[in-house]
């Protein structure tokens, strides 16, 4: 059985306080139950609102946001009347406290014991707020205690009665409108919703407002979605929306074609957008059954995360106020970058609406009522089986077996157990005991490929304790291959070691993991470790010439560089390039007790590795910056992730830009070859289809599709740009060379040919095939950076031998500069908890110095993404150049 509860708070004060009636009723039936009661005078209770509301206000994610939404730039350098989150959160707290205790004054509790007793704590409810009272409206109810009493109750605001609508049906019919998108990303509202299971969903981009108008009246639908930017007017009883940079129209301009929308069917309005009470007030009026809004402005990824997990749950049929509570405190994973997130959705209906709850189809629900019925009964299920079996059993021998007792022939015992399986216990996620193999700061060798005697003396003195002589092993293994990072950073471990143990304090240590795909993917791991122990390096003896000059001239360095007077460890990981070995790692990283001074983690290769590393496992506990991660949907994740490489948004505009410069008057006619399913593959898929403007670019599995038939299929659509976009397996990687190979063969070839950072490989390089083929099809390769001649450049050739270093280097190195800018703002003892906070809280202001530019982090779209700065090398397009036998990747001038 379900309740609706409703508290009708009729015309008061905070100054007086508020007479309340109470009346309860069954979700389909009459009132049974009115009270009445007195929400008490709180004089304080106004001012306090008022001081979070100003600290909300003023934090810079939501100054921005509501700067863009009035049309006007909020300067990032300024600094008045700009809120800390940490002032945010004493404001907010203040208030939380006052309510909490203006929620246990005696009058407010009888009202709470009235519902309790009518309402069981496995019943559902709705608890609808009727009040005209502006801040009553955008106090946060779900703090009482009612709502952490009863977990399947939920909280909304009241409109005036009409009659309820009819109940909701599939295919949903749902109408998308985008509107002005300055400063926020409403293709992901667009995404989420196309997405969403036995829907029909339309799109209206930045409509006028006649368009609106047109499709309102003259189609039928069930929900309305708006993306974009709005507010509420100051009386609180309407609202503007932007629809375009030209046209904001009030809801009360739009009134008749919403009224028609509601004669026509509609049951939800959701307006993904800032500050919208004034609009609920205004769409409740004009009949709209069920709205949700946000009460304060919002920003951009708290909106739209809202909207994904609301829809996700409402789709897969969990009642609307259920899916709206449990989204909405979903959000609370949020607030350690957007403080009271969680405080902003509400839901506004007509009370005597029915629940809405979207339709599953039949066999749906059979499923999940098996399921339900197996949770609840399993072990009943599951003697029930064996008993059936054996009766089985007992007949089959009956009816077919001799009746003359025989010698029984013994049964294996495989057998037996396949004929009467045995329950076994449910397996939680454990570390594999051989998950210590991966892990090394000096105690085994994981770059096989590197090994030398030195160096093998070197292991079994720094796995002894002997650190003199694991220098001096380490510092000869370097003399004999200087191109070895996993050396050079065993070196500086023994160093920094020794000088510890002089001082006899680890507390000087500070530990940093960097996970790589050594077994599977060498060249790409050692270039990565390459830029890390060239920060290292760096930090540690204060320069690289101090390092270099020591192991040329066979003395001890002299390394006594120190952050907060702590010095740099470096614990290299193998996470073999695969899911299952990254997460056992990630796992082994944040809940082994033998890794606790990890402070923070690098990593990993792939963008499917790291999003899945952050979901499973890092989530808030620990600082992840990935030096090689491009994937967009990164930014969507709850648990920010910090890449100190630039997004495949930028990647794919400068594809773009190239394609309109060799054919600006040719209509695009592209296909993409990529890898289904792989979180950077897909995400250089949708970009490209958004930033070229064709959302029926063909896209083929290299999985699925070999070298052939990708070309075939390209000639039979006529193609003029064929976009290869592999992730970064091997065998992924080497079916894009083949479609190379494959397109230098091709006779007066005309196909414009580009490919992704994945394709920026030694495969290319070291191959002369593949090189010959790069060059003749002039593959054109978006890459995030490309030497430019820099000091970081003549400081690599110094320890490597080579400049020709590439952009996994210098990504990685600027990955361990983000860290020792964030340390340098600590005081005391570091803790992984305290690394993250400091630098994910002070984002929008964050900045380091990298390898050849500094290093900035987009907080809002693209959240944790780097910012790009021109002329340094960052975001560029490359080709492969072969002279005699010998290939290499150049810059391709734009």
């Amino acid at each position: 059985m379900s309740k609706v509860v409703i508290f009708t708070i009729a015309s008061g004060n905070f100054e007086e306080g508020f007479p309340v009636t109470l009346r309860i009723r069954e979700e389909n039936g009459n009132v049974y139950k009115e009270e009445t009661g007195q929400l008490p005078a709180a004089p304080d209770i106004p001012r306090l609102y008022n001081d979070f509301q100003q600290n909300y206000n003023n934090l810079d994610a939501v100054r921005r946001v509501i700067g863009i939404a009035r049309g006007f730039d909020i300067d990032p350098n300024q600094t008045t009347n700009v809120s800390t989150p940490a002032q945010c959160r004493a404001a907010g707290k203040a208030l939380e406290d006052r309510l909490i205790e203006w929620f246990e004054h005696p009058s407010i509790g009888q009202l709470r014991i009235y519902v309790e007793e009518e309402v069981s704590r496995d019943e559902t409810a709705r608890i609808i707020f009727q009040t005209n009272d502006e801040l009553l409206k955008k106090l946060p109810w779900h703090l009482w205690r009612l709502f952490q009493n009863r977990r399947r109750a939920w909280l909304s605001l009241g409109a005036r009665y009409n009659l309820p609508s009819e109940p909701l049906k599939t295919p949903v019919k749902i109408l998308a409108i985008l509107g002005n998108d300055d400063g926020i990303n409403v293709q992901t509202d667009v995404e989420i919703l196309t997405n969403l299971p036995g829907s029909m969903v339309e799109t209206l981009r930045q409509p006028t407002r006649q368009q609106l108008g047109d499709k309102l009246r003259n189609s039928s639908w069930d929900i309305l979605c708006f993306a974009g930017h709005s507010s509420s007017l100051r009386e609180g009883n309407d609202g503007v929306i932007q629809l375009n940079n030209i046209d904001s129209p009030s809801l009360r301009d739009l009134r008749n074609a919403f009224t028609r929308a509601k004669e026509n069917g509609l049951k939800l309005a959701i307006f993904n957008s800032c500050d919208g009470l004034g609009l609920a007030s205004k769409l409740t009026e004009l009949g709209i059954p069920q709205v949700i809004v946000m009460r304060e402005p919002v920003p951009d990824e708290v909106a739209s995360y809202f909207l994904k997990e609301f829809l996700r749950l409402f789709s897969r049929g969990e009642k609307f106020h259920l899916a709206v509570r449990k989204a909405q405190e979903k959000l609370e994973d949020m607030e350690n970058l957007y403080p009271y997130a969680s405080w902003l959705p509400v839901i506004c209906q007509n009370p005597a609406e029915r629940s809405l709850q979207w339709r599953q189809p039949f066999h749906v629900r059979i499923q999940r009522g098996i399921k339900r019925l197996w949770r609840s009964h399993k072990v009943a299920i599951f003697v029930g089986l064996i008993l059936a079996g054996a009766l089985l059993l007992f007949l089959i021998k009956q009816i077919f077996l001799p009746s003359t007792p025989t010698q029984p022939t013994p049964v294996p015992s495989s057998i037996t157990q396949t004929l009467v399986p045995s329950p076994s216990p449910i397996s939680t996620p454990s570390i594999d005991k051989n998950i210590d193999n991966l892990f090394s700061r000096g105690e085994k060798i994981l770059l096989k490929n590197k090994s030398n005697t030195n160096k093998e003396n070197g292991i079994i003195a720094f796995k002894n304790g002997e650190w003199d002589k694991a220098t001096n092993e380490f510092r000869n293994s370097l003399k004999q291959t200087p191109n070895d990072p996993e050396s050079l950073i065993y070196l500086n471990n023994a160093i920094v070691a020794a000088n510890a143990a002089a001082k006899e304090g680890q507390d000087d240590i500070i530990q940093i993991a960097v996970s790589v795909p050594i077994t599977s993917k060498l060249d790409t791991a050692e270039e990565i470790l390459r830029g890390v122990a060239h920060a290292q390096s760096k930090l540690n003896c204060g320069s690289v010439d101090e390092m270099v000059q020591s192991i040329k001239n066979n003395q001890t360095p002299t390394c006594t560089g120190t952050i907060n007077n702590r010095q740099l460890q470096l614990k290299i990981v193998d996470d073999g390039n695969n899911l299952q070995t990254t997460t056992q790692v990630a796992r082994k990283l944040v809940n082994d007790n033998n890794q606790q001074n990890i402070l923070a983690v690098i990593g990993h290769y792939r963008s499917e590795l790291t999003k899945a590393a952050v979901n499973l496992v890092y989530k808030d506990k620990i600082l992840v910056i990935s030096p090689t991660s491009t994937s967009t949907q990164l930014s969507s994740l709850p648990d920010t992730v910090l890449r100190t490489v630039t997004s495949d948004s930028i990647a794919v505009a400068n594809l773009n830009q190239y394609i309109l410069k060799k054919i600006p008057s040719t209509p695009i006619k592209a296909v993409v070859a990529y890898d289904a399913g792989e979180s950077y593959s897909e995400s250089i898929k949708d970009k490209f289809r958004q930033v070229t403007n064709q959302q029926d670019i063909p896209p083929y599995d290299l999985k699925t599709f070999d070298a052939k038939q990708i070309i075939n299929e390209a000639r039979q659509k006529n193609a003029n740009v064929l976009l290869l976009a592999p992730s970064g397996t091997e065998d992924v990687l080497n079916k894009a060379l083949e479609v190379v190979k494959e397109v230098s063969k091709i006779q007066n070839n005309n196909l414009i040919l580009l490919g992704t950072s994945t394709l920026y490989d030694s495969a290319i390089t070291r191959d002369k095939d593949f090189g010959f083929a790069s060059e003749k099809t002039n593959l054109i390769t978006a890459v995030p950076w490309h030497r430019i001649k820099s000091n970081f450049e003549r400081e690599a050739l110094q320890i490597w031998g080579t400049e020709k270093i590439n952009w996994l280097t210098v990504m990685s190195y600027d990955a361990v500069q983000v860290i020792i800018q964030g340390l340098s703002n600590i005081t005391g003892q570091p803790t992984p908890t305290s690394l993250r906070n400091n630098i994910l809280s002070n984002l929008n202001i964050f900045k380091a110095e990298g390898a050849t530019a500094a290093i900035q982090f987009y907080t809002q779209q693209e959240k944790g993404s780097r910012k790009p700065i021109r002329d340094n090398g960052l975001g560029v397009l490359v080709k492969v150049q072969c002279l005699n036998s010998s290939c290499d990747f150049i810059e391709e001038k734009m």
